[in-house]
């Protein structure tokens, strides 16, 4: 059973709150100037250029194709939309659910731990699930992720507590759960643990199978209540058909055999993207000393007295928190391309345990039963202030270095081609760029000319994308856009990296296009006046 801090609030939770904001603040603020600064996030400028084109009247997946739910190209259009169509709209929305997601997160975990144990928690919340290595806290699906499963997790503490609010509650944590798919499809892995939770991992013998139908039921209502809201609101505004086809369907071709990756995949690239995350992990991984001790006492018949109440609730917190963060570890492994950016799933269940290990070493502390000398106590907490401090001057020299690229001038090469695309079309006319070059669209502010970006997700998938490729040069056939981005190049073909044949593509353009400019910029073609 989990045992909740149900105690009135008083003096000592007012400050640790207090004291938690003032030392999550400048943390967040760091973390979102990184998010919203840094030069190596190309994918932002793919979402604006979307979030752009559903205001100007485009249509999601049946005029802008793309593999991910739609949650973050309305929360890119809603922003732009309430900015008059400057992305500090869309900052704003993410700094906001930055903000949440650290608040939520001190919420849970005072739902289960001492006021001091939530502050702490929460700032680790701040610096972990905000690291730059992720790409969290910007315009990305992993931003709103780590909201909708923080959120489902506290909801569902919260209506462990028995409160006469827990059905409702369990319903919302529900409606939170399903609400991660709308922003990726991997985001279940709370959802996940919470229902195994209930079958298996509830102690209390109070909650009669009955009662657990009853609780699986209202979580399971609330999830398909959610789904059907993202499904209704694509009915609604776009095409069912070419919704599917791009969330779920084409997805499956990163499954193909030597395509990207597989349902049984290695966890090894996982490791070089741990640097800076040495405290979360070892705290993690000390949560599992006392289950351990706990079973070698078993086998071995030895009683075990320091085993006090203050620990009773932790075995089934305890394996909560863990049947999560090996969901969302496998959620991760998953996805193709092995990107640091699909850990993000992971990072709030793995801040959960590092909580809990900060819970143990404070129980330990005021335990006097458990004799714990004073200066081991002392000893760990010093070692966790300096292994604090290893993130987080990461996080400050990340940001620095973005401060010092975003005073340099924009990339020559870039507004060079911006102002050839100007001279050579019109606002109105239809534009199509080879490859992926999301902040190309955006700066020249022209409109997409088919469904698809570009060609990077054919590309992707190496000779498995010939019918993709292939779809595309039948549209843009039909489409004959005023530009065409296509560097001489691209589909060139190797023994390693196989690409799907581009010939009918390259053909059809150079008959029916022109080079203004050759020998300055080889890649930007202009359309004939009489095209094939």
């Amino acid at each position: 059973m989990i045992r909740h801090q149900t105690q009135p609030p008083n003096s000592k939770t007012t400050w640790c709150g207090v004291l938690a904001t003032i030392a999550c603040l400048p943390i967040l603020a760091m973390a979102q100037f990184i998010a919203h600064s840094r030069v190596d996030d190309i994918d932002r400028w793919f979402f604006l250029h979307y979030g752009r084109e559903l205001l100007e009247g485009a249509t999601l997946y049946a005029d802008l194709w793309d593999i991910k739910p739609p949650g973050i190209f309305w929360i890119n259009a809603l922003g732009l939309w309430s900015a008059g169509g400057s992305q500090v709209g869309v900052w704003i929305v993410c700094a906001i659910a930055s903000c949440a997601s650290v608040a939520l997160f001190y919420v849970a975990a005072r739902q289960v731990y001492s006021p001091a144990c939530a502050a702490i928690g929460a700032i680790l919340a701040a610096v972990f699930l905000n690291f730059w290595t992720f790409h969290t806290g910007g315009d990305r699906p992993a931003t709103f992720l780590i909201l909708t499963e923080v959120a489902c997790m506290t909801l569902y503490l919260k209506a462990m507590a028995h409160t006469p609010k827990s059905k409702s509650l369990l319903f919302w944590a529900g409606v939170l759960g399903g609400g991660g798919l709308w922003f990726k499809q991997t985001a279940f892995a709370a959802s996940a643990a919470i229902v195994l939770h209930i079958l298996i991992a509830r102690r209390d013998r109070s909650v009669d199978g009955p009662r657990r139908r009853s609780q699986l039921i209202l979580f399971a209502t609330g999830f398909t209540a959610s789904l059907g809201t993202m499904i209704l609101a694509l009915v609604l505004t776009s095409d069912l058909a070419w919704a599917w086809d791009a969330i779920v369907a084409f997805n499956f071709n990163y499954f193909t055999p030597g395509v990207a990756t597989s349902f049984f995949p290695s966890t090894r690239w996982m490791v070089p993207h741990a640097r800076g995350m040495d405290l979360a992990l070892i705290l993690a991984a000390a949560t599992l000393i006392k289950p351990a001790i706990n079973i070698i006492h078993k086998v071995t018949g030895r009683s075990n007295a320091d085993d006090t109440a203050s620990h009773t609730h932790s075995p089934s917190v305890l394996l909560l928190y863990w049947m999560w963060m090996l969901i969302a570890i496998y959620l991760s492994a998953i996805g193709p391309h092995n990107r640091p950016m699909y850990l993000a799933v992971a990072l709030p269940p793995l801040v959960m345990l590092a909580t809990h290990s900060v819970h143990l070493l404070l129980n330990s502390a005021k335990n006097r039963t458990a004799d714990v000398p004073v200066h081991y106590v002392v000893v760990g907490l010093v070692w966790f202030a300096y292994m604090l401090w290893t993130p987080l001057n990461m996080q400050f020299d990340f940001a620095l270095q973005q401060y010092h690229w975003s005073n340099q001038p924009p990339d020559a090469r870039l507004t060079t081609m911006v102002d050839a695309i100007e001279r050579h079309s019109q606002p109105g006319e239809a534009m199509f760029a080879c490859g992926y070059a999301p902040e190309l669209y955006w700066r020249a502010n022209r409109r997409q000319a088919i469904r698809y970006h570009g060609t990077e997700k054919a590309e992707h998938l190496h000779q498995h994308g010939q019918p993709l490729l292939d779809e595309t040069t039948r549209s843009l056939q039909a489409a004959k856009p005023k530009i065409i981005i296509l560097q001489p190049n691209r589909f060139h073909q190797t023994e390693t990296q196989p690409k799907p044949d581009a010939t009918e593509l390259v053909k059809w353009i150079k008959a029916s296009y022109h080079q203004p400019e050759p020998e300055a910029l080889p890649s930007l073609w202009v359309r004939n006046h009489n095209p094939s």
